[in-house]
């Protein structure tokens, strides 16, 4: 709903969805605005049956049978024979390795691997978290797309989350979401102490994000002038999705078996490791059978190389987290909320949650494409976070000449 929409308190069955303010950059197919009774555009119905499917009794069933038979499905996109109709056949998705690096030691000594793209003196910063299994190179399109957007004008700041790629392990009492908060605190500290920042967040990102903006509200209200939710949820991700895979109780018992039996260490992983990846790589496109086999074979890579430790190790953060405390704080910030309507692993309906806490945020679901929606449709995700940063940068602008304009003031009447 718009901020001069209707404030009675009625409550719809789905907010108003709210597409890209500049539509006419759109090609045709895009999404449009629609009713708030609506669900987006191609092939809504079958977002909303596997929602129902699975916030239904018996629901956790129905979401593992979703998310297996994407399993099954996405073996296909990786047979040599689809090579020929891959529109990303010989790219180079791990360029983002190419690009400044660093190394950010977090609050309790894990170290951080950091690549920054853009001018040290940007006029503005752009963070990057990336998802559970994945890296930063995760975020390959939207780091080219925007540089050439925007060029000297932005530093985009991409990091590897503790546990994943290039970063150091966690402990279990550490791999929280609490933590992976601290975490990019420590990262915006390092490599952009001053200054406007925009915050960018995929899946576990986006609770990173959320976790951030509840901890430092100070810091958030005074420099934050962008937040990105992609593909992400704020509380309640045992109801639908990875969360309902991660809280079943096999999964449960290979996480305990991992984390603290060292004396079936190897046999523990090797078994964790094998039941959940497939479904997270199964649950990452919104159509396994159209998915560019690049990228499949791309975030196949990603997942399989994630440690199992760290699968296990953050599956229960995922389970219970609930950064509701961000919401308040964020809604005096420009937020773009994002995800794909065939989304299996934060379905739609997460998404729904954070956009009815945030009423003026911009709200806009990719038709047809599942959780990893910034490789699937990354010109439109990058079009749609380059209009949040375009604003950010506008804000910025304004509040300091809003600034210069009030000491100016001040000068002439002492």
């Amino acid at each position: 709903m718009s901020a001069d929409s209707d404030r009675t308190g009625r409550r719809w069955g789905l907010p108003e969805l709210r597409w890209p303010r500049r539509p006419r950059r759109s090609p045709a197919g895009d999404p449009v605005e629609v009713p708030a009774h609506d669900v987006a555009g191609g092939g809504p119905e079958d977002a909303e049956a596997v929602a129902e499917r699975i916030r239904t009794p018996g629901g956790i069933a129905a979401g593992l049978g979703a998310l297996g038979a994407a399993s099954i499905g996405s073996v296909g996109t990786l047979l040599p024979s689809r090579r020929a109709s891959d529109p990303w056949l010989g790219e180079d998705m791990w360029e983002l390795g190419v690009d400044r690096g660093s190394m950010v030691v977090a609050s309790d000594g894990v170290p951080l691997a950091v690549r920054e793209k853009g001018p040290t003196d940007a006029p503005m910063t752009v963070v990057f978290a990336h998802g559970y299994t994945l890296s930063m190179a995760s975020w390959h399109f939207q780091c080219r797309h925007l540089a050439d957007r925007f060029g000297s004008k932005i530093r985009m700041v991409f990091y590897d989350q503790r546990g994943h790629a290039l970063s150091g392990k966690s402990s279990r009492e550490n791999s929280t979401i609490d933590q992976l908060a601290r975490d990019l605190d420590s990262v915006i500290s390092a490599t952009a102490p001053t200054g406007p920042v925009v915050v960018i967040g995929h899946s576990m990102g986006g609770m990173t994000a959320m976790g951030y903006v509840a901890r430092r509200a100070e810091t958030v209200r005074d420099r934050v002038v962008g937040v990105g939710l992609v593909s992400t949820a704020k509380s309640e991700l045992t109801v639908a999705g990875i969360g309902a895979v991660l809280d079943s109780r096999a999964v449960a018992s290979f996480a305990g078996l991992t984390s603290r039996s060292p004396g079936v260490v190897t046999s523990g992983r090797k078994a964790f490791g094998a039941l959940i990846s497939p479904f997270i790589y199964g649950g990452s496109f919104g159509d396994p059978a159209r998915a560019s086999p690049t990228v499949a074979r791309f975030v196949d890579r990603l997942i399989a190389s994630t440690d199992v430790l760290t699968l296990a190790n953050f599956s229960e953060a995922l389970q219970h987290h609930d950064e509701s405390d961000a919401m308040p704080i964020l809604r005096d910030v420009r937020t773009t909320i994002l995800c794909g309507d065939r989304d299996l692993l934060t379905p739609l309906d997460r998404s729904v949650d954070i956009a009815e806490e945030l009423p003026d945020a911009e709200f806009v679901v990719v038709p047809g494409a599942g959780h990893m929606v910034m490789l699937e449709e990354p010109a439109r995700v990058s079009e749609v976070l380059g209009d949040l940063i375009a604003d950010g940068i506008v804000e910025w602008r304004d509040r300091t000449r809003g600034s210069d304009r009030g000491r100016a003031g001040r000068s002439a009447a002492s």
